[in-house]
């Protein structure tokens, strides 16, 4: 083998390690946009296909969600405020990213309290670090 073709290997190696890693890092980051994707246009089986046990999504026969933290603690949000939508909350702690459903308002003030939902990647599933409402 050459000089040539060996540093050709080597190069070759080298960019598919460095987008190995590229990806590697992108990825939590392109599964919070898909789960955010599938509640924001209300595809609530998608999302719940990509959590992490025992969080859960359960769209109820009224239209109303109901959502399971990773404690077990439930709450439901009723169909008027939904879709969620990115943002609205504070994070609790670096790695946790919020999505708001704000529901119904009159001259701009809410109707009713918005619900936050604070979410984190946890081993490629999303996991529902709690529900304020």
């Amino acid at each position: 083998m050459t000089i040539f073709k060996k540093s050709l290997l080597a190069l070759a190696v080298l960019l598919v390690g460095i987008a190995m890693t590229v990806s590697w890092i992108e990825r939590p980051k392109r599964i919070r946009k898909e789960f955010f994707g599938h509640l924001y246009h209300e595809r609530y089986e998608e999302a719940a296909l990509m959590l992490n046990a025992p969080c859960a999504i359960e769209l109820a026969p009224d239209g109303s969600l109901t959502l399971v933290d990773h404690k077990g603690s439930s709450t439901a949000v009723p169909e008027t405020k939904l879709p969620f939508k990115v943002g609205g909350g504070e994070p609790k702690r670096i790695g946790v990213h919020s999505m708001t459903a704000l529901g119904d308002s009159t001259n701009g003030i809410l109707d009713s309290p918005a619900v936050i939902i604070y979410l984190s990647v946890e081993g490629g599933k999303i996991r529902i670090e709690s529900v304020d409402s």
